[in-house]
């Protein structure tokens, strides 16, 4: 794990090296602010005069250099960190996207903790351990060697001191740290998430009087925390009294040396404990780097994974002009094991087309949509877009052609121009008014005083329901796709809304449509009609029909409100 993450840290690797050159400028000038003292108090105890003056202007200069040499180092090591874990976003990121939804088991709470507080935890190993741990073994490195310099009694003792200070205390309770630092990630992560379902789960867990039950194992899960809080505890109050005994051990030790030169030994007993901050830092990086390392194999662990969605090897360009849609004994599931969500479907949708699929809850229209925009692959058969197989098209090249919207609206924190604009960043505000009357969104914004520089909130929720919904459908039309997924879509809004989307969309020839819906009013006008069955997921109907074909389906409440 520390090979990966210092493979991580090789494009900061001159700041860190700078940093590491801070360090070790001022552990010197730490030394020199007690070995100059101290051999200048030897010196007057054997009888020499000391001239004060340009000893105290040497000690001022001394400890200013130190001062600012730690700021540097600290400034240094830090920029070369922040770089480091802004890019370990972006690579979590971009590991993330291929991976949703098929691949990732975790929740959005303990996503999100690994995004943001593991990754931060993995900042500790970039600023503060490697130059600390170099920082380590070059100053005592040096030390060790004047003291055999000075004898071989006094050698031993300095290389015994910086062993027990650098190499046993660090090394005490180790096993308990590691075990407790992964304990404490997995926690805290489970607390993230059972916070996060809480929230989202706040009228349901009301209404069903679970707030006990929920509170109950939120408790249990801080009884867990701090069970691995007071393990980690216990071997840091045992490393600590060893890192703050050792080094004045070792000053009794040198001047206890029989023979010798005495001066030599308390100028190297200062020197040592001027260098103890060097190998202290063993100590305290000890203590963070377990944590560390364990946020850092979670963070990998999602970066190791392969994404079953993958681009190929040798794309295949789409035909211009209206794309048609045709799948071919197509059988999905959500896992190998599973039992298929789709058996053997076959259907087929003409250029500039439409498609509508209907059927209850569990007949997997949604997964079907997912197949559509490559989100997952099919288990065996194929689909064809626009008579190219999708796992031969480019995801690039595929998601640019289509576009999904889906009954929960996703919306970012910004302006209605700005959530246009998320798929399409060059989009005029012509082509965004034209977008929103397509969507038939357009009135809304214009009564708006802010227009398109309406804020629509966090999540949309300065919007009404249905108004999230159109602002999505706006969003995707305003990318000008081939086909268009429509996953209860328009759920929210009332017959007339409905049917004056329908007439922008139907307006578009090269626009191919496939429109899931549970209800009557929401495939109105579409002859074509693919109704699956949830009670065996290997009985499918395909019908032509009109209107009526889908009778029994539950008609849409309207929704007002928002801008």
């Amino acid at each position: 794990m520390i090979a990966r993450l210092a493979r991580i840290a090789a494009p900061a690797w001159p700041w860190l090296l700078a940093s590491l050159l801070a360090r070790l400028a001022g552990l010197a000038a730490g030394v020199a602010l007690l070995a100059v003292p101290a051999g200048a108090i030897v010196s007057v105890a054997a009888g020499a005069s000391v001239d004060i003056l340009p000893l105290v202007v040497l000690l001022v200069a001394l400890a200013v250099a130190k001062g600012g040499l730690r700021y540097l180092e600290q400034f240094l090591g830090h920029r070369a960190a922040f770089d480091l874990i802004a890019d370990m976003r972006l690579r979590f990121y971009d590991a993330v996207v291929p991976l949703a939804p098929a691949e990732i088991a975790e929740g959005s709470g303990e996503l999100t903790s690994i995004a943001a507080r593991d990754i931060d935890r993995v900042e500790v190993f970039f600023a503060h351990t490697l130059v600390p741990a170099l920082a380590a073994v070059i100053v005592p490195g040096g030390l060790v060697a004047a003291g055999f310099a000075v004898g071989p009694a006094e050698g031993a003792v300095v290389l015994a001191a910086f062993i027990i200070g650098g190499v046993l205390a660090p090394l005490v309770g180790r096993a308990r740290g590691a075990s407790a630092a992964r304990g404490l990630l997995v926690e805290r992560a489970a607390i993230a998430q059972h916070v996060a379902e809480d929230a989202a789960a706040a009228v349901e867990i009301r209404t069903l009087g679970a707030e006990e039950r929920r509170l109950a194992a939120l408790d249990a899960l801080g009884a867990r925390v701090g069970a691995h809080l007071r393990a980690e505890g216990r071997a840091l109050g045992a490393r600590t009294a060893i890192g703050a005994a050792w080094p004045f051990a070792a000053v009794i030790a040198l001047p206890a040396l029989a023979g010798g030169d005495p001066a030599a030994h308390v100028v190297l007993a200062a020197a040592v404990v001027g260098a103890a901050p060097a190998v202290t830092a063993v100590e305290a990086f000890a203590r963070s780097l377990p944590l560390a390392l364990a946020a850092a194999r979670r963070y990998l662990d999602v970066l190791d994974r392969s994404p079953r969605v993958a681009d190929p090897e040798r794309p295949v360009r789409l035909p211009d002009g209206p794309l048609d849609v045709r799948g071919e004994n197509v059988t999905a599931a959500y896992s190998e094991a599973a039992l298929p969500v789709l058996d053997a479907l076959s259907f087929a949708v003409p250029p500039g087309g439409s498609l509508a699929v209907v059927g209850p809850s569990g007949s997997g229209k949604s997964t079907l949509a997912s197949l559509l925009v490559r989100a997952r692959d099919p288990r065996s058969g194929r689909i064809l877009l626009g008579g190219v197989d999708l796992r031969d098209i480019a995801l690039s090249e595929l998601r640019a052609a289509v576009a999904l919207v889906e009954q929960r609206a996703v919306l970012v924190s910004g302006t209605v121009l700005e959530n246009l604009r998320l798929g399409h960043p060059r989009l005029s505000e012509d082509d965004a008014w034209r977008a929103l009357e397509q969507a038939a969104l357009a009135d809304d914004v214009r009564a708006h005083p802010d227009g398109l520089a309406a804020r629509v909130g966090e999540d949309g929720l300065a919007l009404s329901g249905g108004q999230r919904q159109r602002l999505s459908l706006a969003r995707a039309l305003a990318r000008r796709p081939r086909l268009l997924i429509l996953d209860e879509a328009t759920s929210h809004q009332d017959p007339i809304t409905q049917e004056a989307i329908r007439r922008s969309v139907a307006a578009r020839p090269e626009l191919t449509t496939i429109v899931i819906a549970h209800r009557a009013d929401a495939v109105a006008g579409i002859s074509e009609i693919l109704a699956l069955e949830a009670s065996d997921a290997g009985a499918l109907d395909t019908e032509r029909a009109r209107t009526g074909g889908s009778r029994g389906l539950e008609r849409p409440q309207a929704e007002r409100g928002g801008l």
